[in-house]
């Protein structure tokens, strides 16, 4: 810090030496010209010593590197939530359409390798035994062999 400040008061004096030199000397454009070669000169090595200056400053990217993740975090959590909630609603209709009504319904997701949602289990609940025999043959038909598929029932 103190080879900037050592650098600026150089600049300083120098100013202000160009300044006083071409006041005696008058309005001559030669002088004028000296004049913006030197102040360009001093400027320039002003702003190289100010970049090459080492300032001391540390940046770290830690914090923002935390805040990338927690925001991946985030956004994979409410993916997976809108995911399972689309995948209810689709059962929901899909066992209305075949005229069942279940009490309750919950889709489980997980996101895979290549990053892609896949349901990987559904659970549902039936008042009925018939009812819920008819509805696990109807999730396992279209939903396929790989999917796990719970149906309880209350027997109310």
């Amino acid at each position: 810090m103190s080879g900037v400040l050592a650098t600026v008061g150089a600049l300083c004096v120098l100013l202000v030496a160009v300044e006083a030199a071409a006041s005696l000397c008058g309005d001559s454009p030669m002088v004028g010209f000296v004049r913006g070669l030197v102040v360009t000169a001093a400027l320039l090595s002003g702003l190289l010593t100010l970049v090459s200056a080492g300032w001391g400053l540390e940046l770290s990217l830690a914090p923002a590197q935390d805040a990338g993740e927690e925001l991946v975090s985030y956004v994979e959590d409410r993916a997976l939530q809108a995911a399972q909630e689309e995948l209810t609603s689709y059962l929901k209709r899909l066992l209305a359409a075949a005229g069942l009504e279940a009490e309750k319904i919950q889709a489980a997701t997980d996101i895979g390798e290549d990053g892609s949602i896949v349901c990987t289990g559904v659970s549902a609940w039936f008042r009925y035994p018939s009812d819920g025999e008819r509805a696990w043959a109807l999730l396992r038909g279209v939903l396929g062999e790989e999917i796990r598929i719970e149906v309880m029932t209350d027997g109310a």
